[in-house]
């Protein structure tokens, strides 16, 4: 039987709670495709807008080609049309890039989350040809991951790629660190509506969801889905003092996981949830101190009395 492709996503598709899901590895650093399948059944089943693989919480900077694939398909296995399925690409050149998107693509993805390139600082002119190759070789619509603090994807440099959305592929930002409740007004002003202008400052979700970012693609989500798809209500509903708490809540178990070594500290969280289990990180950053896992353990105990 022919695999048959998935629909492209457009910028309607990219609301609400979208979690960056973890890359499950067993004690070899290999993949563990079966405990990514609980985790993305698990997800879908509380009722997110989709998944996505190898974003910074799915420690994208370890993966190869071969490996993105792998998730891709996986997910699309699990989530079998409930929900979409993006990947993500964080790399340092264009033609690992391209390599990457077109490995996710035959996969199945749906849309990419791209990173700027790391490591280097890239001219604003490199930026948009890295994006625009990239869309040129997979075809695939494409949302820019603002994660690089001393690299950001600046507000004009946004408005030039949305404004040739056809070279670009471009349907969707994702306002993180290398962004600010200041930018994320601006684009939403500006090009909100042409993109989904979401925002992932983990321990700030509430007041960007309430300035109206169009959803979170944050690692908040992958931690605790359960209380952002409850802020995310409320803030719809208008609930506001609901989801000032839940605001409280999350942030309490982000910060003591973003300050230090975010993919370690992610995956110790979620071990320690019940009947979650996604192994460690690949080293160097497999390591989380005891005094930081005794405060995460805290964090979590708080977030797990909430009453919903």
């Amino acid at each position: 039987m022919e695999f048959e492709m998935p629909r492209l996503l457009t910028k309607e598709d990219i609301v609400g709670i979208f979690p960056p899901v973890v890359s499950p590895f067993d004690a070899n650093e290999e993949l563990d495709l079966e405990s990514l399948r609980r985790e993305v059944d698990f997800n879908v089943s509380l009722g997110v807008t989709g998944v996505c693989v190898g974003g910074s919480t799915g420690e994208g900077h370890a993966l190869d080609a071969q490996e993105l694939g792998q998730l891709v398909k996986t997910a699309q296995d699990v989530a079998n049309g409930r929900v979409p399925v993006m990947a993500g690409i964080i790399t340092t050149t264009t033609r690992d890039a391209v390599r990457k998107a077109k490995a996710a693509r035959d996969a199945g993805a749906q849309a990419l989350m791209v990173t700027p390139p790391i490591y280097q600082i890239c001219s604003d002119d490199g930026i948009y040809d890295f994006y625009s190759m990239i869309h040129k070789e997979s075809s695939l619509p494409t949302m820019v991951y603002n994660v690089l603090t001393n690299a950001p994807a600046t507000v004009p440099l946004m408005q030039r790629m949305v404004a040739n959305q056809r070279e670009t592929g471009l349907i969707a930002t994702k306002e993180s660190i290398g962004g600010s409740l200041e930018t994320l007004t601006e684009l939403l002003a500006t090009i909100g509506d042409k993109i989904s202008v979401t925002w992932a400052h983990d321990w700030l979700l509430f007041p960007g969801l309430a300035i109206g970012a169009t959803g979170s693609v944050s690692g908040a989500a992958a931690l605790l889905p359960r209380h952002c798809l409850a802020m995310w209500d409320a803030i719809q509903s208008g609930n506001l003092a609901k989801a000032q708490k839940l605001h409280f809540v999350v942030t309490d178990v982000c910060s003591q996981i973003s300050r230090f070594n975010w993919p370690a500290g992610v995956k110790a969280c979620i071990n320690m949830q019940e009947g979650r289990n996604v192994g460690p990180c690949r080293a160097p950053f497999n390591r989380v101190p005891e005094e930081q896992l005794e405060r995460i353990r805290v964090a979590l105990k708080r977030a797990d009395a909430f009453e919903f």
